[in-house]
């Protein structure tokens, strides 16, 4: 009697262990999956301006869920330099975003729009407010292309 329950007890023990390891086997097949579900959905752009001693230089990663996010230059002639990146949504054409950067040895946070064309990026401007230490627009609904200036694209750097 002891030796049959001895057995069973092993069978019970080696049947949970097998179980176990394909149940692992398929967490880890799926992870693989999602990896490169997220490989091939996340893509990166880059874009350029330079005119008259101006540059502006924009690289969009584009995440699942429209979100994006992505680092944004402007080196405009006779203003001071600031860069950082920014992380934000796309509406349409239209992405928006909250760009944190460094000027002049200070970090600033506002918000960012810029149009997606055929033939880039065209970046919106229009009234600001000032909220909680973030410059947010006072409303996306009268906001205006910058139509002078076309960020086209370029390779990323």
């Amino acid at each position: 009697m002891k030796i049959k329950f001895q057995g069973l007890v092993l069978i019970s023990i080696l049947t949970i262990s097998c179980n176990n390891g394909n149940k692992q086997k398929v967490d880890t097949a799926k992870t693989a999956e999602t990896i490169e579900t997220e490989k091939i959905s996340k893509s990166t752009r880059c874009y350029g301006y330079s005119k008259n001693n101006d540059t502006i230089y924009l690289k969009v990663t584009n995440l699942a869920d429209s979100l994006v996010e992505g680092n944004l230059t402007y080196n405009l002639f006779e203003k001071d330099r600031n860069q950082g990146s920014f992380k934000g949504r796309w509406k349409g054409d239209s992405l928006f975003a909250d760009y944190e950067f460094s000027s002049e040895g200070s970090i600033s946070t506002r918000e960012i729009f810029f149009f997606k064309t055929d033939s880039g990026f065209i970046e919106g401007y229009g009234p600001v407010k000032d909220t909680l230490n973030k410059v947010k627009f006072q409303e996306h609904s009268t906001l205006v292309l910058n139509e002078n200036i076309l960020l086209k694209p370029l390779d990323c750097y």
